[in-house]
């Protein structure tokens, strides 16, 4: 059976927001998509139907990230697709817990999703990458890990551990063709999960600046901007996507 050459890319936590216009944005510039999700089929699938009117190939998995068996599972899938060339980790955790009731179990399971299924997604993609010499990683942050936020002291935790984490892949593999990266998305307009209350929280925060919320494609589109043949001499950095909430 012939080997599939084309690129593919692996996006999680897509079946809506941000990882389902990342899908659709990728799958313009002619990648292979792998979608993920943790338990939203119907969404997922949805997300499938919309890539699929660019004339790529594409599959829906569905299962825990945190779960080694599963992540490993989610690289050898993608690889039917073809040459495994970018990973997009948006799948995350926002839940809201004020500190003095939070539990270790709920600081832990934060933990494992923002970071461990990180950690286990670029550790069996990267080798996949270097077969081919060339590779994307986009991590996914937050803007409350740069300006804080009550309530969230474990999604700030984990969403400040991450720009260390990409720094320190786009500094062990510069030369290899891999490139890491970390997006930040300011104040989107998404459906959130119940546990996520009513968005960020902060003494200082406002409205963007520009007078509105982001739009999930305005995300995508640098996600894609960082994924294009183009962009080699892009690594280690921490790109906001938030209309003037932050400058740094």
């Amino acid at each position: 059976m012939e080997k599939n050459n084309k690129k593919v890319a692996i996006v999680t936590g897509a079946a809506k927001n941000i990882g389902r216009a990342t899908c659709i944005e990728l799958a313009k510039l002619n990648f292979n998509i792998l979608i993920h999700a943790n338990t939203d089929t119907t969404g997922a699938n949805e997300t499938l139907s919309q890539v699929k009117e660019f004339g790529v190939e594409a599959e829906v998995i569905i299962g825990d990230l945190t779960k080694e068996i599963f992540t490993k599972d989610l690289i050898n899938k993608s690889l039917n697709l073809g040459n495994l060339s970018v990973l997009v980790n948006n799948a995350s955790q926002r839940n809201f817990i004020k500190f003095e009731d939070m539990s270790l179990d709920d600081w832990r399971h934060v933990m494992k999703i923002n970071l461990d299924a990180v950690f286990l997604t670029c550790k069996y993609s990267i080798p996949k990458m270097k077969e081919n010499d060339w590779g994307r990683i986009v991590n996914l942050g937050g803007l409350s890990a740069h300006i804080g936020a009550i309530g969230r002291a474990h999604v700030v935790t984990s969403k400040s551990a991450m720009i260390g984490f990409t720094r320190a892949l786009a500094t062990e593999y510069a030369g290899t063709g891999i490139t890491a990266n970390c997006v930040v998305p300011g104040l989107i307009d998404t459906i959130r999960g119940a546990s996520a209350g009513a968005g960020l929280v902060h003494p200082t925060h406002s409205d963007p600046p520009i007078g509105r919320k982001g739009l999930p494609i305005e995300v995508a589109k640098m996600i894609s901007n960082l994924c294009n043949e183009n962009s080699d001499f892009v690594t280690g950095q921490t790109i906001h996507v938030n209309g003037g909430s932050y400058f740094s």
